[in-house]
């Protein structure tokens, strides 16, 4: 509880260093503006102290929200930090949301990074695509559009599981514009047909038809006891199930299905390799030793493709490290950007 208090008012303290809204703004989404009713209704209806703190939580989140349109799709996004900072973009994985970031984002921004966070289009508070566009190359010039509109000249991006495949496509397609990059549990997989063929649809049905109906009808413990078993090592705290589970409500079941669908194809995973290899840029690699989906030995295989990259292997920790140890990944963080400043300045 106390680490709720303390988020609360890192909120008010950081909040007062937002950048001014550009003029690019455009109106919430349908998405936000409905779960930003359903929690001030719950806040007014005066619930016990424990609900009233959890909701005053996502209140604050809410409260930071910004809108823009990228190709044609509504984005949220957030926008935390000195304006005059140097940029971090962060990038979300698949079926997640910006808010999976929200142990990250103030500690940095308090340490003078200004950081952007987002949704992807058909995920969080994003609008869907009226194409159904969910290929990563779509998502890569969605992050390029973003990073355009808010006059962003270079950045660095950290990006977690799929928003790394969107990131390194989007540093090998615009080089110029990334100055590093920090992957967490991401990996180099081979193209396997049967695989290819069989998981897309597994996802599909464990996600849409199972997860988010349950979700859905507030059974969110049934999705947690999911990942605790087989995606994570350590437990979550109760704020980040419930942002992982409304990530689930949130998610469009056609960006779900067809991403999945996208990343089993051949050509984009034999393209990691090719990409990482023509990376000029400090990259950073971070793995968890017990990820049963980007596991160690695939991290490995792929920073060593990498001409100027880091290997980090992180105990006891699975595929959901930004909610299992989000101080661990908060320190890697401004220790690598730390050091990558230091190197330039030398």
């Amino acid at each position: 509880m106390n680490g709720e208090r303390q988020f609360v008012d890192q909120l008010a303290a950081v909040d007062g260093r937002l950048p001014p809204r550009t003029e690019q703004s455009v109106a919430p989404t349908a998405k936000y503006k409905a779960y930003l009713n359903e929690v001030q209704t719950a806040l007014a209806a005066q619930p016990r102290r424990r609900v009233r703190r959890r909701y005053e939580f996502e209140l604050g989140l809410l409260q930071r929200a910004r809108f823009i349109e990228l190709n044609g799709v509504v984005h949220h996004y957030q926008d935390v930090g000195p304006h005059d900072g140097e940029p971090l973009l962060l990038v979300h994985g698949w079926d997640c949301s910006s808010f999976w970031w929200h142990h990250i984002v103030d500690p940095l921004a308090m340490a003078g990074y200004r950081v952007i966070s987002y949704d992807l289009k058909g995920h969080g508070f994003s609008d869907n695509d009226p194409l159904q566009n969910y290929s990563v190359e779509a998502f890569s010039a969605d992050l390029h559009a973003l990073a355009s509109a808010l006059g962003l000249e270079q950045q660095h991006i950290a990006a977690f599981s799929l928003g790394a495949f969107i990131a390194l496509h989007y540093a090998h397609t615009i080089p110029e514009q990334v100055r590093s990059l920090a992957f967490f549990n991401f990996g180099l997989l081979r193209h396997n047909r049967l695989t290819s063929t069989l998981v897309p649809p597994m996802l599909d049905t464990i996600f849409n038809r199972v997860l988010r109906p349950l979700e859905r009808r507030n059974l969110w413990i049934i999705p947690f006891v999911y990942a605790r078993l087989v995606l994570a090592k350590n437990t979550p705290l109760l704020n980040d199930i419930r942002l992982g589970t409304l990530s689930v409500r949130c998610c469009a079941p056609e960006a779900v299905r067809i991403s999945a669908r996208q990343l089993a194809r051949r050509e984009v995973l034999s393209g990691v390799a090719c990409q990482m290899a023509k990376l000029h840029q400090p990259t950073l690699l971070v793995a968890g030793q017990n990820d049963p989906v980007m596991q160690p030995a695939a991290g490995r295989a792929l920073i060593n493709l990498s001409r100027n990259g880091i290997y980090l292997e992180i105990p006891h920790c699975g595929h959901l490290i930004l909610f299992e140890l989000p101080e661990q990944v908060v320190q890697i963080l401004r220790l690598y950007l730390r050091g990558i400043e230091h190197e330039e300045r030398r």
